[in-house]
């Protein structure tokens, strides 16, 4: 068997190692645009002060060892066109040799565009955006002699870039239409993070940005009437779905513009899967499509596509359910399952309640049905946030209701009941 795998990211690179661990005799051929190995999307940001950085690239998906596991990568190719009725794809080389591959299973792991909102100015030179490890450095190098950068979006990358160029001493501002991670955190938790953020960072809230200012390079947006003076722009405003080649093959888009798969990533064309940022997935509890541009999450998916493409039966569970961390001004932040805000957008009835322990600055917020079933959370806390989001994430996977599976007390807690059942309450 021949299995193709175009991309190089959480999703291709688990692709490949499942099909190669449940199949050992399959062909697997991976083709990516990409000089660089699978790397690191949290902490992604270090390429900005250490733009040659190899911390990033995570061992167990290194072109050595995919080789070493007899996966043929192709880098600096690009799949430019194709034929499913055929089972071909039509390839061009970095010094624009032209080939073409034959495949028995096509894994299509094309990742996101950057999502840039269509604003005068946007083209201009000084104008970012990042949509892999080798965006990152190319900028960092650019900015190593600049002094005020404006970010645009407030996400994970957003605050994450953020954090790091305030480390290297740039003036930053931070323009931000609604909260932070709108989509992610509840509300009452957008603004505990709002408060976690380092006074030296310029905020700029409630408006969306109108223009880039400049004529010949950025020097600046305006927001809210408002000109924010800077050397670069860096739009960080999410992805949409990659689906330039889905679409040269004959792929049908979804209603959210992303590649529908099945449980098995498995598109409408039989023996042609999809993962990561470019699918639209089915949410579970509704029905409804959803788009999930997440690495873990992507990571999943490439691992039950290369387990389906060999022709296994098995299907994970587990593989829509968003789990994001990442450690950003001094916060653990995790995000599990669904927010009321996606859960909302799916029209699932829902409840939040909120825990506290201000002896680890943690607070939590829980997502359930009307039942009570946990479906999703939120953790900050400036340490102790991925224990906190492993029960929450056991439980959100298993369909736990909170009145039978509370969450563990934190250590201080558990402390102060031992000491009140065996000394009496204690004020």
């Amino acid at each position: 068997m021949k299995i193709v795998i175009v991309g190089y990211g959480p999703g291709g690179a688990a692709a490949a190692l499942a099909a190669r661990t449940f199949d050992p005799r399959a062909e697997i051929d991976l083709v990516t645009e990409e000089e660089i190995p699978a790397h690191k999307k949290p902490g992604s940001a270090l390429a900005l002060e250490d733009p040659d950085t190899q911390e990033l690239y995570i061992p167990d998906w290194s072109t050595e060892v995919l080789a070493a596991k007899k996966v043929q990568i192709h880098s600096g190719t690009s799949v430019v066109g194709g034929d499913l009725s055929k089972k071909t794809l039509d390839l061009v080389s970095a010094d624009d040799q032209t080939s073409t591959v034959k495949f028995d299973r096509l894994i299509i792991a094309t990742g996101g565009i950057p999502a840039v909102p269509d604003l005068p100015g946007v083209d201009l030179p000084g104008v970012h955006t990042i949509q892999s490890m080798a965006d990152t450095s190319q900028i960092g190098r650019v900015l190593k002699d600049q002094r005020s950068i404006v970010i645009v979006g407030a996400g994970f990358s957003g605050l994450e870039t953020a954090e790091r160029l305030l480390k290297m001493g740039k003036d930053v501002h931070i323009v931000i239409r609604s909260r932070l991670m709108r989509k992610q955190l509840e509300e009452s938790m957008s603004e505990e993070l709002l408060s976690r953020v380092p006074k030296r960072i310029h905020l700029h809230l409630g408006s969306a940005p109108s223009r880039v200012l400049g004529s010949d390079r950025a020097v600046g947006i305006e927001v809210g009437g408002k000109e924010i003076a800077a050397d670069s722009v860096l739009f960080m405003t999410g992805v949409r779905p990659n689906t330039i080649l889905a679409e040269k093959l004959g792929l049908k888009l979804g209603s959210l513009g992303g590649i529908p798969v099945n449980s098995r990533m498995e598109t409408e064309s039989s023996g042609v899967f999809a993962v990561g940022d470019c699918v639209e997935m089915t949410d579970p509890l509704s029905g409804g499509p959803i788009l999930m541009p997440v690495g873990s999450t992507a990571a999943r998916a490439g691992r039950q596509a290369g387990v389906a493409a060999v022709g296994s039966d098995k299907i994970y569970d587990d593989t829509p359910l968003r789990l994001q961390y990442d450690h950003i001004f001094g916060t653990d932040i995790v995000v599990v399952g669904h927010s009321s805000t996606t859960a909302r957008d799916l029209g699932i009835d829902f409840a939040v309640s909120y825990l506290e322990d201000p002896s680890e600055s943690t607070k939590v917020a829980l997502v359930t049905t009307e039942k009570d079933r946990l479906i999703g959370g939120q953790v900050l806390g400036s340490r102790m946030g991925s224990r906190i989001g492993y029960e929450i994430l056991k439980r959100v996977e298993t369909g736990a209701k909170l009145k039978e599976q509370p969450l563990l007390k934190s250590r201080h807690g558990q402390l102060l009941s031992l000491l009140e059942r065996t000394l009496g309450p204690i004020r």
